[in-house]
């Protein structure tokens, strides 16, 4: 088939107009530093410059005809709202892959767009049309004026925590919402932006109708719109639930379920929960039981666990480590390099080695009720922290839950917030007070106060050196819960582990997995009164203190410390048993994906 001059120009100029979307996209990540990388973006290239040369096929008219530019906006508000948003409030990159759905997506809208308007230009109802048109173009760009939206009120982009709060928002705290943080005025003045947007929307949508209907359509020009419509609306069913927002709104929904059914059950639970309160730890050593979960803590970066590790940054363990009251465990790992999965994991039954359900355990709080003590959950977490709703809901179960920052992201607060929680507890109960602290959870700069700063690197926000400083202050933290509580609470034992670890190039991205992510530090406080009540445990935890061990076990570890075993306790899981039963041939983290023994830096097993 011969193709004349004009026919090549014209796909000439097609293709180069497709190419200049294509790079400036792609340039655009590069300059936030969002580089997708070749392997993300390459393979998706030919098919998206063929879909952009079809769109220009089915409309009869240039890539970014000004009278389209409502549709090109709806696309690129999906391209580029959570990468910016993200880059901006973390001054960081996002996982290169979820970057290529949102440039996938955010074109799949643009081009489903204008095949629909390829499709309505058949029709003479012009205005009727734009209007559809319009109300479509709102719709493509709610989700990114979300993101931009609460963005400038709290100058943080969305996350699984802030999405959480939008999901179980009602229409009276929406309100309350808007009026609190942008005010009635500005809010009326948004208000007034939509009506404007959509009648110019409309109306502009209405031209572009009829510039094509100039161009002369027929039945092939209608075939191919419908045809680019269909394979926008094919990539946008697929790819929408892998963009980063689809990823959110995929994690809120598991969580909200999870946590209706934990709740929906809780009561029978803990009412069939059965332990001998004559023999548990308070009737034989009565005082306070406290755990202590740390954030993003890696025994690599702790020189209590690391001596060769350059910076001094754990000084109050390492005073600690000649102590026969302190047992520090040199072989624990978490299960997981999140927090949720770990702690939904460590605060409950459910382990990677049996068969529970978050949804049909019991937890640790539970556990210390029944053992007859009085419990507190205290952190300084958001409510709603990332990936947190299951956190949260066994937290509800304390007799006294307080959290430093209700909002819906981490809190700002430096951990010494929880001290003060400490003076509230009443010292003539027997009491089981959980911390939650935020350790060195990313960005490390931002965890510790000045005084704390004694190391400076080429980058404060995530160097070794404040990753250091930030395990210095939790060191700081720990010793003042200690000395605070063996003072004034009667201290009888205090667990301190972290729920993953870091790596300080990566974090702790589970894409990306590196054994730092996961070895954690851990240690057991034992006081006189309690080795002297619990000659058998005590003996057990200091001859288990080189043994392998992840933090998915910390269930049956807790029951194992109180004292307190029930049908719903698995001895072979307790470290703190004489029996417990695993070593590091058995162990895995990452929920079974990965083999301890594969860690290349495992350290030397005793105690068998």
């Amino acid at each position: 088939m011969n193709i004349s001059s004009d026919q090549q120009d014209t796909l000439i100029r097609q293709l180069a107009a497709a190419f200049i979307y294509f790079i400036c996209l792609v340039a655009f990540y590069c300059d936030i530093g969002e580089d997708m990388g070749a392997d993300y973006f390459l393979p998706v290239a030919l098919p998206l410059l063929a879909a952009l040369v079809l769109a220009q096929r089915a409309t009869g008219l240039p890539l970014f005809a000004r009278e389209g530019l409502f549709h090109l906006a709806a696309g690129l508000g999906w391209c580029s709202a959570f990468p910016l948003l993200y880059a901006w409030t973390y001054q960081s990159v996002w996982y290169q892959s979820l970057i290529c759905f949102d440039f996938i997506v955010g074109t799949a809208i643009f081009l489903t767009l204008m095949g629909l308007s390829g499709a309505f230009a058949a029709s003479r109802h012009t205005r009727l049309c734009g209007a559809v048109l319009a109300l479509l173009d709102f719709a493509a760009l709610v989700v990114p004026f979300i993101q931009y939206a609460y963005y400038c009120i709290v100058w943080h982009c969305l996350s699984p925590a802030s999405l959480m709060a939008l999901y179980l928002t009602n229409w009276r705290e929406s309100i309350d919402f808007i009026e609190s943080n942008v005010g009635t005025g500005p809010a009326l003045l948004i208000i007034a932006c939509f009506a404007v947007f959509l009648i110019c929307a409309a109306r502009v949508n209405a031209a572009l109708l009829r510039r094509m209907r100039l161009q002369g359509r027929g039945d092939a020009q209608l075939g191919t719109s419908l045809l680019l419509v269909i394979l926008g609306a094919a990539a946008l069913l697929y790819y929408v639930p892998q963009t980063s927002f689809g990823g959110l709104v995929t994690d809120v929904r598991t969580y909200v379920a999870e946590t209706q059914a934990y709740g929906d059950g809780h009561e029978d639970r803990y009412a069939a929960l059965d332990i001998d309160g004559t023999q548990t730890l308070p009737t034989r050593a009565p005082g306070t039981v406290i755990v202590v979960i740390g954030e993003s803590a890696s025994r690599n970066y702790m020189h209590a666990f690391t001596p060769d590790f350059p910076f001094e940054d754990t000084p109050w363990l390492d005073s600690q480590l000649q102590n026969p009251a302190f047992n520090v465990f040199t072989n624990a790992y978490s299960c997981w390099s999140q927090t949720v999965p770990v702690l939904q994991r460590a605060l409950t039954e459910q382990s990677q080695y049996n068969d529970r359900e978050f949804f049909n355990s019991t937890s640790i709080l539970d556990v210390a009720k029944k053992a007859g003590y009085t419990t507190y959950w205290f952190s300084n977490q958001g409510r709603y922290g990332q990936y947190d709703s299951a956190i949260t809901l066994v937290a509800k179960t304390a007799d006294h839950a307080e959290w430093t920052d209700d909002s819906y992201n981490f809190s700002d607060k430096y951990d010494e917030m929880l001290l003060n929680y400490l003076e509230t507890v009443d010292p003539a109960q027997n009491n089981f007070i959980v911390l939650h602290i935020m350790g060195s959870h990313i960005y490390y700069n931002n965890r510790y106060p000045t005084e704390f700063s004694k190391w400076h690197g080429e980058s404060e926000v995530s160097s070794v050196e404040s990753y250091a400083n930030s395990i210095l202050y939790t060191d700081f933290i720990l010793s003042q819960i200690f000395d605070y509580a063996q003072k004034n609470l009667h201290l009888q034992a205090m667990l301190y582990f972290s729920d993953h670890g870091e790596n300080l190039t990566i974090s702790h991205n589970p894409d990306v997995f590196s054994f730092d992510m996961v070895r954690i530090p851990m240690f057991i406080y034992l006081s006189d009164a309690y080795r002297a009540a619990l000659p058998g445990r005590t003996r057990a935890i200091r001859y288990h203190r080189s043994r392998y061990f992840t933090n998915d076990m910390l269930y049956d570890t807790v029951s194992g410390l109180l004292n307190a075993p029930s049908s719903r306790y698995m001895e072979g899981q307790d470290i703190t048993s004489p029996t417990y039963a695993h070593s590091r041939a058995d162990l895995t983290t990452m929920l079974g994906q990965q083999l301890i023994v594969s860690d290349p830096d495992g350290g030397v097993e005793t105690g068998f």
